[in-house]
């Protein structure tokens, strides 16, 4: 009885959940059960993880039903079944769905009761030879920033795989924090106003960007396999700590847990949250063609940044530097990586998809280039501290590898030693970038990087008010040969598309993030030939 009582309530559509700081629920329509849409991720050659949320306001579980088929009419099914949705995973609702055909297009949907989910698109992986693959890689998606046109750029893409996703997935600021200057007039104030400390914050900030419209799009036309970066935590985060966490934020290891355990609940990806120990590094195989290893920067074995702590100065960075012992992966993460690259070598190319800058990146003098008093997206002591350091032509971001030196002189040495065809993907800088990674006292490179830029986060020429349009970029890219693409002034995504002859990469652009009215263009397109890594980059 109690729960028919509870169905009719449901098909009557008394409330569900919505914006409120410290509330869930108002007064909405029965089709709003699936408010913050549907996903999937993680796909295997037989199996993917398919992800809703079901908004319902009583506190009793949710028999949720799922169905998967060859048809967009959900006419030829292949495989379905019933989960429930409880209080205890914030109602959401996560499913391994196996026994699937590989490298298929197929489409999913949730029901419950008599109300049923938008229909969604999947793509499992593709199995023996396979002449292509084509991912949609991004990061950076500050929602109060602007809306999500990048996504929606992506989601109206047809020859697309999947999309890979490397962090800051949301970001932890309340409404006076970073990038939130235009969040009142776009009507996208945080949720929760604050800064997020406890594992309600984390889940009504991941239920907003969930209700996104253009999130939506994405989610439901492909495959999510995502890791995350600091922001989905608390900012410049490491394995026993963050900058962006001080003492009257409470517990490190509590806030820490809280973030992961929202993450697992809202995001399509596999695994479970198991605090300090929790992994995300995986491997995810495209047949003959490639083997995408997603690696964990951020939490599982990261030392402190160099430049931050207590009694920082410049003896106490470059002893870091000088370090052998600091870690950017930790000794576990490195081994399996060693093992997943020798596995790999019947893979024509090795992707490594992980969250932050690789190739060392000198910064040129910003003294003549930079006006200290002029408008910036970080605060002016700051611009000041960064515009004096670069005085010395010293590395830029030592919150990337550039902070960890021998660690990425290790890496180099495992791609050189393992892999054939190796690529990094990166994220994180707010900047469209490609490199040859060369190792020290080499003179050709170990592996390519291509870096996506960022969704809608503050891109890097908001940092620094130029004297000169594109003084910053030119100088840069006249500091470091090896970079070989810079754009520091447009958000946009990068196309990864391998081949059995070449590995390319395409750059698309937006020019406006403050108006669903924008335009989009190709930018770059930079590649290397399989067995040519040696060679670097070509146009």
């Amino acid at each position: 009885m109690q729960r028919r009582r509870f169905l009719k309530a449901v098909l009557a559509g008394v409330l569900l959940v919505a914006a409120g700081i410290r509330s869930r629920f108002v007064a909405a329509s029965a089709k709003s059960l699936f408010l913050h849409g549907i996903a999937s991720g993680d796909p295997t050659a037989d199996s993917v993880i398919l992800w809703t949320r079901v908004s319902v306001a009583s506190s009793q579980a949710v028999e949720v039903n799922w169905r998967i088929a060859e048809d967009r009419q959900m006419t030829r099914i292949v495989a379905s079944g019933d989960t429930r949705a409880d209080a205890a995973k914030d109602f959401t609702v996560k499913v391994d769905a196996g026994g699937l055909p590989a490298g298929s297009t197929l489409f999913y949907q949730f029901t419950v009761a008599d109300q049923r989910s938008a229909v969604g698109r999947t793509r499992t992986l593709p199995t023996g030879a396979v002449d292509i693959a084509k991912l949609a890689v991004v990061s950076c998606a500050n929602h109060p920033a602007g809306f999500f046109n990048v996504y929606r750029e992506i989601a109206g893409r047809s020859d697309l795989d999947a999309v890979v996703h490397l962090g800051d997935y949301i970001y932890e600021y309340g409404l006076n924090g970073y990038a939130s200057d235009n969040a009142e007039a776009l009507g996208r104030i945080p949720e929760p106003v604050t800064e997020l400390r406890s594992l309600l914050d984390y889940r009504l900030r991941h239920a907003q960007y969930k209700r996104d419209p253009d999130s939506q799009a994405m989610l439901a036309s492909l495959p999510l396999i995502a890791v995350w970066d600091d922001h989905e935590i608390a900012d410049n985060a490491w394995r026993k700590g963050a900058e962006g966490h001080q003492e009257d934020d409470g517990d490190w290891n509590a806030r820490r847990n809280a973030a992961i355990q929202a993450y697992f609940e809202w995001m399509p990806i596999r695994g479970r949250p198991r605090g300090s120990r929790t992994r995300i590094f995986r491997e995810f195989r495209y047949g003959d063609l490639a083997s995408l290893i997603m690696l964990d920067t951020r939490l599982y074995g990261r030392d402190r940044q160099p430049n931050a702590g207590p009694d920082v100065d410049e003896e106490s960075i470059e002893s870091a530097l000088d370090d052998p012992k600091r870690r950017m992966l930790g000794r576990r993460q490195e081994r399996w990586l060693r093992r997943r690259l020798k596995n790999a070598s019947d893979t024509t190319w090795q992707v490594l998809g992980q969250q932050v800058l690789v190739t060392e990146l000198i910064s040129a003098n910003l003294e003549p280039l930079v006006d200290p008093n002029g408008p910036s997206s970080i605060p002016k002591e700051l611009l000041q501290s960064i515009i004096e350091r670069s005085k010395r032509n010293t590395p830029s971001v030592l919150d990337a590898w550039d902070g960890y030196p021998l660690a990425r002189e290790d890496l180099y040495a495992d791609l050189g030693r393992y892999a054939t065809n190796p690529v990094v993907l990166s994220g994180d800088f707010h900047t469209n970038l490609a490199a040859n990674l060369i190792p020290k006292d080499a003179d050709q490179p170990v592996a390519v990087e291509f870096m996506t830029g960022t969704v809608s986060s503050p891109v890097l020429a908001d940092v620094f008010p130029e004297y000169e349009p594109n003084s910053v970029r030119d100088a840069t890219l006249e500091q470091n040969p090896s970079v070989k693409y810079l754009d520091t002034k447009h958000r946009g995504w990068l196309c990864l598309t391998l081949t059995k002859e070449r590995c390319s990469g395409d750059w698309y652009l937006i020019d406006n993030i403050l108006s669903r009215d924008y335009k989009s263009w190709h930018a770059k397109t930079l590649s290397v030939r399989a067995g040519e890594i040696g060679k670097g980059l070509q146009a």
